[in-house]
């Protein structure tokens, strides 16, 4: 009996119609002979509706209280979609994260996995019961409820495929696999049939919504096929493995982007990269993820930090750094061109910037990376960058939507 790990996000699960629709994907799965681990978020705008409430209280709530709240959401659905699939006589058994055996680091309100404990679930798989899972949430050492940040589903699903060694990681979503840049701004943007691992990293790193890239990373670590696909339709979704179908001709995969970014500038530093890699290291301890600009002076240097980490990595900076001054500059967004070895492609960097100046947009350039050219842009004209790339790339032409749709 093969395992398959079910992940279905909010919008898939936003209404009590809603869950009784995936309780019957649900169940489609268990009847093919298989054993099924559905993993579930909050229904539609839960989490948003609860960091509501907390800001009604306090302008600054304690992170552990706002996971010990925030993790309610999810605790709502499994119990929901547990009694769906009980009224269709399956049996099944709902879990928060902390009783599937998911432990977390004490990082409050971005937590990483450090190990799970598969006993539980399998122990009802074995019984023949459906497992519904709490996504996007763990339990510490100390025993308090954790919450893993952006992408915490995602990371859950993928995590316990591992653990369970699943045949397969299914992530139901509201659009229908991943698409060269998002569908719902960049309107000639073409479904992708089939992707390695590394090109969805590339992807999910740069700002593709569709995956986070911890849970790539742990599909990748352990082999765990991973399917994007539509939890309104029945059409084939894009396919995650190590190998893909994707044309070599084409360097350049997608065009991603991500808003609500702030940049940092820290004045009168001294150790050149000696200190960039001990800045990343001081803000990886709080899970914080940054990117670094290029062509600054040894004794200036600028990141761009999401616009919710700006206060705590200031904070983190000035407990553990020299330096006299900095300042920083808000409403920005980041776009990417994304592909395989971009490094070999010296001109796509060249194209990017060329593209983007007979526009007036302005950009700065962002720290190479092997799969992607990145820059930062003022928010407002994020979505027309990524447009205007998604052409000149030729990702929006027939030709280029025969290689990359689903067949």
């Amino acid at each position: 009996m093969s395992i398959i790990v079910q992940k279905f996000g909010g919008t898939s699960v936003g209404s009590p119609s809603h869950i009784k629709r995936m309780a019957s994907r649900v169940m489609e799965e268990k009847n093919r002979g298989n054993a099924v681990v559905v993993v579930v978020s909050a229904m539609g705008d839960t989490t948003d509706t609860l960091a509501k409430l907390a800001s009604e209280i306090t302008s600054q709530p304690k992170q552990r209280e706002m996971d010990m709240l925030l993790s309610t959401g999810e605790q709502v659905t499994i119990a929901l979609l547990a009694m769906a699939l009980q009224e269709r006589g399956a049996e099944s058994i709902s879990f928060t994260g902390g009783q599937a055996g998911i432990h977390t680091d004490s990082v409050h309100g971005n937590a990483k996995i450090k190990t799970i404990d598969g006993e539980p679930i399998l122990r009802e798989l074995d019984a023949g019961k459906i497992v519904v899972v709490a996504g996007f949430q763990g339990i510490t050492e100390e025993g308090y409820i954790s919450t893993l940040g952006r992408g915490g589903s995602d990371t859950t699903a993928a995590a316990l495929a591992a653990q369970l060694e699943a045949e397969r990681c299914d992530i139901y979503t509201d659009v229908d696999g991943v698409y060269t840049s998002d569908p719902r701004y960049i309107k000639k943007a073409a479904k992708i049939s089939s992707l390695t691992y590394d090109d969805m990293l590339n992807l999910a790193a740069g700002g593709a919504g569709v995956l986070h890239p911890r849970s790539v990373k742990h599909a990748k670590k352990y082999g765990i096929p991973m399917v994007v696909r539509s939890s309104l339709t029945k059409e084939r979704g894009t396919f995650i493995n190590h190998s893909s179908q994707r044309s070599d001709r084409y360097p350049v995969i997608g065009i991603v982007f991500q808003g609500e970014r702030t940049s940092i500038t820290l004045s009168g530093l001294e150790g050149g990269s000696k200190v960039q890699s001990a800045i990343r290291a001081a803000l990886e301890t709080r899970n914080i993820e940054c990117d670094f600009f290029k062509n600054h002076p040894e004794s200036e240097l600028t990141l761009l930090v999401q616009h919710n980490d700006v206060k705590e990595s200031v904070e983190l900076l000035s407990e553990g750094f020299k330096f006299p001054r900095f300042t920083t500059q808000g409403n920005l967004a980041k776009v990417a061109v994304i592909g395989s070895n971009i490094r070999t492609h010296p001109v796509i960097q060249g194209k990017a910037a060329k593209v983007l100046n007979a526009e007036h947009i302005e950009f700065k350039l962002i720290e190479d990376l092997p799969g992607s050219v990145t820059a930062a842009v003022p928010q407002h004209d994020m979505h027309l960058a990524a447009g205007l790339l998604h052409t000149a790339f030729g990702l929006d032409v027939p030709e280029m939507r025969k290689v990359v749709a689903v067949q």
